[in-house]
This record gives C-alpha cells, structure tokens and sequence, in this order.
C-alpha cells in the first residue's frame, strides 16, 4: 500500500517547520554553551545517571533503539511521548482538519473523544454489542469521505475485550490512518497488531509503560508507525516533552521485561480469582484480556450507590460507568493485590447485604 503521508498531514503542518531545540542540532559535544542551562548544575544530584541540569534528548534516540529492539520493529518506526495521551493529541493536531472527523467505538478510553472536542473536531462513533464485542461489518460501513483516523482501543477500555488482527487489517484495507492503541496488550493472550505494520504503512500502533510496566507515576508512552508518520508527529510536538529522568528510568524498565512478566502473570491469576469471588456475590463480570474487569450490578442494586459506600465506609476506589453508553449500573475495577482483592470482596459482601 502506497501513501503520500505529506498530503495526509494538515495544510497548517505541511506549511510549518519543525521546532528545531538546541539538543536537537548538536547532541553530543564536550562543552555545551548553546541551551541557556545552569552551567553550574542542578540543585538537586544527579539522579540514576541523568544530569537535571541539562535538557533531555529531545527525540529519545536511545529509549527509541531499545524499545525498538523490544517491539521488533526499526528504531525509526518509534516516538516516545509523554505518556500515550501525549500522541493521541499530536496525532489529532497533525492530521485532522476541521472539516474532517475520527471514527471510534462507544464506549471506549474517552480521551480520543475528549482531545477531538477540544480541537473542535467531529467525532463519529460506532456501538459495541451487548457482549461488547465490535460488528466489523457496521464498523466498516461508517468509515465515510470524512474519516481521517480511526481509533480502536485492544484490549479496550473500560470493556476489556480485543479487536482481532483480522478485523483490523479489514479496516486498514479502508486505506485510513488507523490507530490500534495497545495500552493493555502485555494483558491479552493476542498478539499485538503491530505485525502489520511492514503491510500497512497507514497502521499506527499505541503502547505505554503505565500498565504491565508499572510506570504509572512517569508518563512515558510509545508510538510505533512508519516513519514518515513519525516525522510528522515531530513537527507538531513540544521541544523536551519526556524529561530525561522518565527516559532513563524507562530504559532501565526495559532491562528488567523478565519482571515484568512475572507480575503481569501474577494480575492475570488475581483477575481469575477476582472474576469468580464477584461472581459468587450475584455481580455480572465481563470476560476481560486486561487488568481490570466491567462489573454489572443486578436490578434493585444501584452501582452508584456502591461505590459511594466502597469510597466512604472503606476507603476503596473503583470508577463509576453508570452513565457511559451501554454501561448502565457499571464499576470498572482493577486487579489488585491478593490482600486489596480480599477487602475489596468483603467490603462489597458487606454492601450487599
């Protein structure tokens, strides 16, 4: 498949230039004099081999080689963004005129919705089936003229279920920019999408160390594209968006996949066990390939209600989906730890009764 990625872009960014940081010009010398940094250091030491006095590589060159190497993908077809939200909102602002729209599925993680409303953005959306999973078919005849890019969220959030890769190279055959945002994927028994990448140069792939990485409290996600793409996404981002600290530390994560296996193998055990104590309680539980679970409460039991209590009487945190699409009577929870999953159960036996 062959795509001018230049005319894909905005008029506004094809007629722009890309920022160019002091880092980025020269990024390996003995003295540098060129940034306006405190030539005198931090306040603070140096901390796991990052110098706070200077500014971060701007392109994450080494983060974006091993990742690379981890993804199984050339170190040119990776972007590290402060977090994924940070490229779901380059990706809008680099693509998506305002006459154009992006196509999605209801429900799923409300930041494409929310990102596109905020650019003045239409958004047209497709309803799961009641078991949540996606009719490709349907899906594929509201890919329309005005289609710039599609999200699709696998496993999604906050239903738990996959796209297959074979309904998503159904919709890559639309020739569309689409977006298979894989936040949850170390969860699934599916193998990522990203395999079709070498086919499909109009395939975006999104990633995150928030999840089975644990790195939550660091905002580092992934894009993986080709690199035409990624060039583009360049263009419209801030200079130094993922601090050198986050850099690091999430290279020294990536030494460490063994471990993060062995957790990710220990949530999907506590899922298991979750899934069957709520169960037990009357709670319809959603099949999931994430580290949460939709939970549907039975009528006569307000989901509201309970999470109110869950917050008040014993200081338990899930969300609240009741209002969402498809969603009446919901809580999303996440899988925790054996000691958290126990409260969690018995404080809810409790509100039931």
């Amino acid at each position: 498949m062959q795509i001018n990625f230049a005319k894909l872009a905005k008029k506004s960014v094809r007629a722009s230039a890309a920022y160019s940081s002091a880092r980025s010009l020269v990024s390996k010398a003995k003295v540098f004099l060129d940034a306006n940094e405190n030539s005198f250091g931090s306040v603070l030491p140096k901390i796991s081999k990052v110098d706070l006095s200077r500014y971060p590589d701007p392109l994450a060159e080494r983060l974006c080689e091993q990742y690379a190497k981890y993804a199984g993908v050339a170190k040119n077809k990776v972007l590290i963004g402060n977090g994924s939200d940070e490229i779901i909102w380059l990706l809008l602002l680099a693509f998506v005129e305002a006459n154009e729209e992006i196509l999605t599925t209801a429900p799923t993680f409300s930041m494409y919705r929310v990102f596109a409303e905020l650019l003045g953005l239409k958004v047209s959306e497709v309803a799961l089936e009641e078991d949540y999973s996606l009719d490709i078919q349907k899906f594929l005849k509201k890919v329309s003229a005005k289609t710039k890019l599609i999200f699709l969220c696998s496993p999604n959030n906050p239903t738990g279920q996959t796209v297959p890769c074979v309904d998503v190279e159904k919709v890559l055959r639309k020739g569309k920019l689409v977006i298979v945002d894989e936040a949850y994927i170390e969860f699934s028994p599916q193998k990522s999408c990203a395999k079709l990448l070498k086919q499909y140069p109009n395939l975006i792939i999104l990633r995150t160390f928030s999840k089975a990485w644990g790195l939550a409290g660091l905002r580092v996600g992934v894009a993986l594209a080709d690199s035409a793409v990624i060039a583009i996404l360049q263009k419209v981002r801030a200079p130094y968006s993922v601090d050198g600290l986050s850099q690091q530390l999430a290279l020294d994560a990536l030494t460490r996949s063994a471990k993060m296996k062995v957790a990710v193998k220990k949530i999907l055990s506590e899922r298991e066990k979750l899934t069957a104590a709520l169960w037990k309680l009357g709670l319809i539980v959603s099949p999931s390939e994430a580290n949460f679970l939709l939970v549907q409460f039975p009528s006569g039991v307000s989901a509201t209600k309970v999470y109110e209590k869950l917050v008040k009487q014993f200081g338990i945190v899930v969300r609240d989906f009741s209002a969402k699409k498809l969603l009446k009577n919901s809580l999303r929870i996440t899988v925790g730890t054996p000691a958290e999953n126990s409260k969690l159960a018995v404080a809810l036996k409790k509100i039931l009764k």
